[in-house]
């Protein structure tokens, strides 16, 4: 097995990272299944959500194909720096339209600062603004590991997805041995059966053997497999070149299994043999098999 088909991916996976900077520590966890397209969903807190776009870029930049979900957790070792804001102007309409009120009602009592401060709309807490750049800075690191851990486990997948597909292929070329060394038994069959049918047919009158042979030969041609063998054949060799290449290559591996089994649907197409329509059944099998197992590979 080559290093490029080592390194071929699953789609499925999960890893985890974490890491510690500036008194918080993050967690971050990424699953992923099999997808058509790339796929980035992230779970950020709202300190963090202005990083979306940081996350789905280191995604990316490692992965080609797959649905990732990304949920991140921040925990504050040592408190955050918070600040308080007063506002005035609207702490000053408080107490006019309290005075005022206490005027036109004629109720007794002060407008205190305790009446005052216990209005929650005059008062906020704020986080000390720090900069995305700082921000990633300090998560990156754990979104890193994250997907390192996830890249490995999507390889153990794909290198075993690779073995599983390697059998498929494999079976597909013992099958079309079989098919292709039963191709000459064919005309024979078919001539022997064109000879019984004329014969009854004629009732005894002399058979033209020239007629039989065009009749065989046309019938031969209608049920000739070996080209669509050939094709399958070099189906197959493609497939197992691809599987060995650089890269992402699930899209062409979905190309080559829908020629595979549009060879497949014209030998069955042809097949007029028992033993022929069997093997027919296994190669749809096989390649139905190897379809199933593309469908997870990035």
């Amino acid at each position: 097995m080559t290093a490029a088909t080592r390194a071929r991916q699953s789609m499925t996976g999960f890893g985890r990272g974490e890491t510690t900077a500036r008194s918080r520590t993050y967690t971050v966890e990424v699953h992923s299944v099999n997808h058509r397209f790339l796929e980035v969903r992230c779970r950020l807190s709202r300190r963090l959500a202005g990083l979306e776009q940081h996350v789905s870029r280191a995604v990316a930049g490692r992965f080609a194909r797959g649905h990732f979900e990304v949920a991140i957790q921040e925990k504050d070792l040592e408190g955050r720096p918070r600040s308080l804001t007063l506002d005035v102007p609207l702490a000053r309409q408080y107490v006019e339209l309290l005075r005022s009120l206490q005027a036109t009602l004629a109720l007794p009592g002060e407008v205190t600062l305790a009446l005052v401060a216990a209005q929650r709309e005059l008062i906020a807490v704020e986080e000390t603004a720090e900069s995305l750049d700082d921000l990633w800075g300090d998560l990156e690191p754990a979104v890193a590991r994250a997907l390192d851990t996830l890249s490995a486990m999507r390889a153990d997948e794909g290198a075993a997805l690779v073995a599983a597909l390697e059998r498929h292929l494999d079976e597909i070329v013992a099958i079309l041995g079989r098919v292709k060394a039963r191709a000459p038994e064919l005309v024979t069959a078919h001539r022997a059966r064109l000879q019984e049918r004329l014969a009854d047919l004629l009732n005894g009158r002399p058979l033209d053997p020239q007629r039989l042979e065009q009749e065989v030969a046309i019938l031969a041609d209608r049920g000739d497999v070996t080209e669509e063998c050939d094709r399958l054949a070099s189906h197959v060799g493609q497939f197992r070149t691809t599987l060995g290449a650089a890269g992402p290559q699930g899209r062409r591996l979905d190309f080559l299994l829908q020629e595979m089994n549009r060879e497949v649907n014209t030998i069955g197409s042809k097949s007029a043999d028992v033993l022929l329509a069997t093997d027919v059944v296994e190669l749809k099998t096989a390649v139905e098999r190897l379809r199933e197992q593309v469908q997870n590979l990035e």
